[in-house]
């Protein structure tokens, strides 16, 4: 289901994956249940799970909590957040729109901790915990927007709050749910982090079934990104030391691949593709996934269907939203409309009709006619042009004010075409956004999966 709807929440996005049903979820059977007791899970009734990197997301991800949040209730379920914190994404540089003294939009960040370092390649669950620093204020060159202000703040306070966590990333996560939960009503069960996977047996009998058949593995894993470019997922590496989907994870340092030349290391983290395909297949009944996580899921399928030969997947659907922020009153961008009222400027100058003078438009025409037709360099083609501009001026001045509202329409159409990027943008933190406007999308998104359900 889609639609567009009036304000700044442009779409919501509610499918069955493949445009299927999602049908009937049960309890889980044996080993599934025994999968799901080890990380300490429901086994008593079904689980619906969806999730992301540790950060403080956009309303797209959003709008992908509230539909899992939707089906849980519906179905009974336990909602389940996955959050792979075995990625190397920088939730600590926040984005949001700031506003200089020269009246234009620009994407600013805010460094959350200026005093925080860790080396490229390191995980957010590797990460402390950070303090955030005051949140960005008043400079003399740029400012936050005001619309962003009151998020920030909150922000930061939630960030506070969670800073006694074990890692950086189960801070953000855990604030960012908390967020979730204060600004649109939705609260999950569990938090599950990717690094905790590894812990159980059953996730140990998927890394040593890939240390034991690496070249299948990684031949099948290697044939399925290709087969789908546009998910951009990274071809591993090939004999002689065939690199595994799994990452070796260190305190405080880069993470590291894992081969299969050598014993599989103590703490490993399943990559995606490893995280999403053991995830569905013994952790949850139903998945819930944005658009991006629908092209890894088509090589996540055919990946373990090519190597284990079976690949049962618990059912997924996708969900989406475009919320953007009112940064600036009056129309959206538009670069066609832009140029129409440059060119409307431009001809009203030169075209006394479109300023309401047929008159002068016709003594215009005429003067232009025996332009054209008069000898060049002649006497008499100068005194024609000067003739010409006489009639231009004396329309130009008699229709003034309707010059200078054209102009002022045409610079203001240019300074909304300059400021595009931010109006446009979908990716601000969710909690820049007003909760009445983040509460409405909820609906959109609880109405879209009351009709997929």
């Amino acid at each position: 289901m889609s639609g567009v709807i009036d304000g700044l929440l442009d779409a919501v996005l509610v499918r069955g994956e493949g445009g299927t049903a999602l049908g009937v979820l049960h309890a889980p059977d044996a080993a599934r249940a025994a999968a799901r007791a080890e990380l300490g899970l429901p086994v008593d009734r079904p689980i619906v799970l969806a999730g992301h990197q540790a950060e403080i997301w956009h309303a797209g991800i959003a709008a992908k909590l509230v539909a899992a949040h939707e089906l849980a209730r519906r179905y009974d379920a336990a909602l389940v957040w996955l959050v792979p914190d075995q990625d190397v994404n920088e939730p600590t540089l926040l984005s949001y729109p700031a506003q200089t003294h020269e009246g234009r939009l620009k994407r600013s960040a805010w460094q959350i901790d200026p005093g925080a370092f860790a080396r490229p390649g390191t995980p957010t669950g590797c990460r402390p915990p950070l303090a955030p620093g005051p949140t960005p204020r008043v400079a003399r060159t740029e400012w936050p927007h005001e619309i962003a202000r009151d998020g920030l703040e909150r922000i930061g306070l939630a960030l506070a709050r969670q800073s006694g966590g074990h890692s950086l990333a189960r801070q953000f996560a855990h604030a960012a749910l908390e967020l979730a939960h204060d600004l649109f009503g939705v609260r999950v069960d569990h938090v599950v982090l990717a690094s905790e996977l590894a812990r159980g047996a059953a996730f140990a009998m998927w890394a040593e079934r890939m240390h034991r058949e690496a070249r299948a593995c990684v031949l099948s894993y290697n044939a399925a990104s290709q087969a789908s470019p546009d998910a951009q997922v990274r071809p591993l590496s090939m004999g002689p030391r065939w690199e595994l989907p799994l990452w070796s994870l260190t305190p405080g340092a880069p993470r590291a691949a894992v081969y299969a030349d050598a014993s599989l290391p103590q703490n490993v983290a399943p990559r995606a593709l490893a995280m999403t395909g053991f995830a569905r297949t013994l952790l949850c009944d139903a998945w819930v996934m944005g658009l991006g996580g629908e092209r890894y899921d088509h090589v996540t399928r055919r990946w373990l269907s090519a190597w284990m030969g079976t690949a049962p997947l618990a059912p997924g659907i996708v969900a989406s939203a475009t919320l953007r922020l009112p940064l600036r009153e009056g129309p959206t961008p538009d670069p066609a409309r832009a140029a129409a009222s440059a060119w409307r400027v431009h001809h009203a100058r030169h075209h006394p009709r479109l300023l309401g003078d047929d008159d002068r438009q016709r003594e215009r025409d005429a003067l232009v006619r025996r332009i054209a037709d008069a000898p060049r360099g002649s006497s008499e083609r100068r005194r024609l042009f000067a003739a010409l501009r006489d009639v231009l001026n004396a329309a130009r001045s008699q229709a003034a004010p309707e010059i200078d509202s054209l102009q002022r329409k045409a610079l203001d159409e240019h300074e909304r075409l300059r400021d595009m990027d931010c109006v446009l943008d979908r990716t601000w933190p969710f909690a820049l956004h007003d909760a009445g406007a983040l509460r409405a999308m909820s609906e959109r998104v609880r109405s879209a999966v009351g009709a997929l359900a």
